[in-house]
């Protein structure tokens, strides 16, 4: 079997953890902090905040804004729907603008039509490790004074005019799950402009509100903490991420050299300002040649090779009716053709090569 995904270890997983056991602090201590700097360091941002998943970094930014029931949040029509979800749960209300056909990626266009005066933030994705064009949605934000949040989940190590993914907006989160580009098994982390009365309050809200006074709540907070056993893990995964980027532009650029000329589909397009650290390999099916997607899926499991759809569009699913998502065109479609192949560190070209000879043997044409 050949997984869709897979974490990959390097060693320094396994020491750093006996350390943190040995240290008897395994729900905080030095690997949380070591993280956090070395994180910093990566992206060249001030500080970091380490958090229990990709998800609670986001719902922080949402309870350190103050948003209020009824405040309206700019999201994609394509990709992973957490800000979504997040925006219902709080009494907020999703607005969808649809994506680029190309690049996957939500435009600054397609933002503009959705504004309004109840618009409170925008948030992008940058959807399978590329990057939005980012330039005219940070001009747009700042125009409209309306704050900017990144979730680069998928894109951490990309760039875009060689700086990196997650450090443009007002805001940005990454995720640590366990098929992410590195990981903790589950976590994430913030990282923002925002002063330290913000972070300050970010860094009390993911802790039951709590400051400086144990059991003092000063806010409504969760508790959003990652453990120091999972930090440890993120250590280490960090101390060799130039070689995990290595391996995935490897796997990238063969896949790339066996699909660019393939008859029957089309791969995402990355800009030639964006230099992505790719998180899944995407294929868009023409059904002249893969009439059924979820076929294809079904017929490549038999084969053991494990692949995945692309991301639901509103318009596909029943939580998003009283939502307006008939202008989704390119999202709806995306979620209809997009087939996502196997894609971690470890995966090898004959592997590669094998899923692309039985891609090719299911072609119809």
């Amino acid at each position: 079997m050949i997984p869709w995904a897979k974490p990959d270890f390097y060693g320094y997983e396994e020491k750093y953890l006996k350390e943190a056991l040995k240290s008897t602090w395994i729900s905080d201590g030095k690997f949380l902090t070591k993280l956090e700097k070395n994180f910093s360091n990566y992206l060249s941002v001030r500080e970091s905040i380490a958090v229990s998943n990709g998800t609670a970094a986001i719902h922080l930014i949402y309870l350190a804004m103050d948003l209020k029931k009824g405040d309206e949040i700019i999201v994609p029509g394509f990709g992973y729907m957490a800000a979504a979800n997040l925006a219902i749960q709080m009494g907020l209300k999703p607005i969808f603008a649809d994506v680029d056909l190309d690049t996957f990626c939500v435009t600054a266009e397609n933002i503009k039509k959705k504004i309004s005066k109840k618009t409170k933030l925008i948030v992008i994705t940058h959807t399978y490790g590329n990057v939005c064009d980012i330039k005219p949605i940070i001009k747009l934000s700042k125009k409209r004074k309306i704050p900017l949040l990144e979730d680069s989940a998928e894109s951490f190590g990309s760039r875009y005019y060689k700086k990196q993914s997650g450090t443009f907006g007002d805001f940005a989160t990454f995720s640590f799950q366990a098929t992410k580009t590195i990981t903790t098994g589950e976590g994430g982390m913030i990282v923002t402009k925002k002063g330290k009365s913000f972070i300050k309050k970010v860094r009390s809200l993911k802790t039951h509100g709590v400051l400086k006074t144990r059991y003092l709540h000063v806010y409504p907070g969760h508790n959003f903490r990652l453990t120091n056993l999972q930090a440890a893990v993120g250590c280490a995964q960090l101390k060799r991420f130039e070689k995990i980027i290595k391996e995935r532009k490897r796997i990238f650029k063969y896949y790339e050299k066996l699909f660019f000329n393939f008859k029957g589909v089309k791969i995402q397009k990355f800009n030639k300002n964006v230099s992505p650290v790719v998180w899944t390999f995407a294929l868009v099916l023409d059904e002249k040649y893969f009439p059924k997607r979820d076929k294809l899926i079904k017929n490549l499991l038999k084969k053991g090779i494990e692949t995945r759809n692309g991301f639901y569009s509103p318009c596909r699913m029943k939580l998003y009716n009283k939502y307006k998502t008939s202008h989704l065109k390119n999202s709806n479609y995306l979620s209809r053709k997009v087939i996502c192949l196997p894609f971690y560190a470890s995966l090898k070209n004959n592997q590669i090569k094998k899923i692309y000879n039985t891609i090719k043997r299911f072609r119809s044409i």
